[in-house]
């Protein structure tokens, strides 16, 4: 299903104080392909905090625009729940429990199975258990199904930044974005390993030289450029962490929109989906 939007949102969503928050916007380009045409970790020498980072995702809206932030957007099932009673995770008829303790049991089952012996991060991903307080589906399928993510991806749906993520999202909400609309989850990583591979995925930060392993994965993006009024955003881009995740959140919403990925269906509608090349 191709999409109608022409203007791409990434936010790399930090801490509350919005030291380490970034923003990136790509518009399609008249030749093709899509183009950046704004990075900022700062907005008029300020940082984005809650109100800073809100008018700047509101102050243009339009049905052309979708946000995509590198953050969950979703709280787990238990953190959900309305229920004055917990049955316990065996007994409960959540959808999204349920699937964990089947579908997802079983993902990590195969994958334990599959990598005894494998190296030094086979006990941890064999001895995974999954809990409906502290995973949700989609963090399930892109670590254990499709190998995009890290074991530790597991649990970032706790924490500040997913607490300020899920805040966002209200906000956004009033002011016209629908999640798995035209707002949606991201995961820079997640987009590398798909399209580069896990090794580059797991250097573009750590790398002796990221800013030379992230010139790399640029160069792959064929279809993403800069404009020139952007001026040094590709050197901000190179060098810092933030601006470079912002564009890849932003780039991430292009392809989704353009190539016309799958949504969230299912329990994934409610519990989340991170979206990533297919």
């Amino acid at each position: 299903m191709q999409r109608s939007f022409t203007r791409f949102i990434g936010v790399d969503l930090g801490g509350g104080r919005g030291k380490t928050t970034a923003v990136a916007e790509l518009r399609m380009a008249a030749a093709g392909g899509t183009e950046v045409v704004e990075v900022a970790t700062r907005a008029n020498r300020q940082p984005w905090t809650d109100d800073t980072l809100m008018g700047r995702l509101v102050e243009r809206h339009d049905p052309t625009v979708v946000i995509a932030i590198d953050a969950p957007l979703t709280q787990t099932a238990c953190g959900r729940c309305e229920l004055p009673v917990c049955p316990g995770m065996e007994a409960c008829a959540v959808p999204a429990v349920v699937w964990l303790r089947t579908q997802g049991r079983a993902m990590v089952r195969k994958v334990a199975a599959q990598t005894v012996n494998a190296g030094p991060r086979t006990p941890a991903m064999a001895q995974a258990r999954l809990a409906p307080y502290a995973q949700r589906a989609t963090d399930v399928v892109m670590t254990y199904e499709r190998g995009l993510l890290p074991l530790t991806q597991l649990t970032v749906t706790s924490g500040a930044v997913a607490a300020r993520a899920s805040q966002l999202r209200r906000r956004l909400r009033g002011a016209g974005y629908q999640l798995h609309d035209s707002l949606i989850e991201v995961s820079p990583a997640a987009t590398i390993a798909a399209l580069c591979g896990p090794r580059v995925a797991r250097g573009y930060k750590r790398d002796a030289d990221p800013w030379r392993t992230r010139a790399l994965i640029l160069e792959q993006l064929s279809d993403l450029t800069f404009a020139p009024q952007s001026r040094m955003a590709r050197e901000d881009v190179l060098q810092n962490d933030h601006c470079f995740d912002a564009v890849i959140s932003a780039y991430t919403a292009y392809r989704w929109s353009h190539d016309g990925w799958p949504t969230a269906e299912g329990i994934f509608a409610e519990d989340g989906w991170i979206v990533a090349p297919p």
